[in-house]
């Protein structure tokens, strides 16, 4: 019983850290509806885009599997929307994702969804299995969500963590 409310305990604190709610994805040009924005950068996307923005993705979920954090927080950005720019994690938050990735490590993982909305506002969403059921002691494994923002910025997709500030697609949910 202990572990599954420890269990329970760790997996809200994930979500609210992982997959939360984005200043980046507010709508960037107030004049125009939110839908008219999303239609307008949706249109400007192709298959390409696609296949490079689930690319980063899958690439770290990959590497995440394979234990290799320091990896991946090397090639995670955040995104910062009143700049409309792209800088590396500080120290303070890779240190805050690095622990997170350790507390909760990708033993097994599968692709939710993706979403374009904005250039500073998408969502990749992965169903994530940090513990066996043995584990767990609960007969069923351990299970979380992580959640990625990846961005085009002049022409290029770079990979964003997801913060509290960020807005989910309201479809996907």
């Amino acid at each position: 019983m202990k572990k599954s409310i420890v269990l329970v305990l760790s997996l809200g604190l994930l979500s609210a850290s992982l997959f939360s709610s984005c200043s980046s994805c507010s709508s960037e040009k107030k004049d125009k509806p939110r839908e008219e924005q999303v239609a307008e950068f949706r249109s400007t996307l192709n298959h390409e885009d696609t296949t490079q923005m689930l690319k980063l993705c899958d690439d770290a979920m990959a590497q995440l599997k394979a234990g290799q954090i320091d990896k991946v927080l090397a090639d995670l950005y955040e995104y910062n929307d009143s700049t409309k720019e792209v800088k590396p994690l500080t120290k303070a938050t890779a240190d805050r994702y690095r622990r997170r990735f350790r507390m909760f490590p990708v033993l097994d993982y599968n692709r939710q969804f993706f979403s374009f909305q904005l250039e500073g506002c998408n969502d990749v969403r992965y169903n994530v299995t940090f513990a066996n059921a043995d584990q767990t002691g609960t007969g069923q494994p351990a299970k979380t969500a992580y959640m990625f923002n990846p961005v085009k910025v002049d022409g290029t997709w770079k990979l964003c963590v997801k913060t509290q500030a960020d807005e989910i697609d309201p479809e996907m949910r």
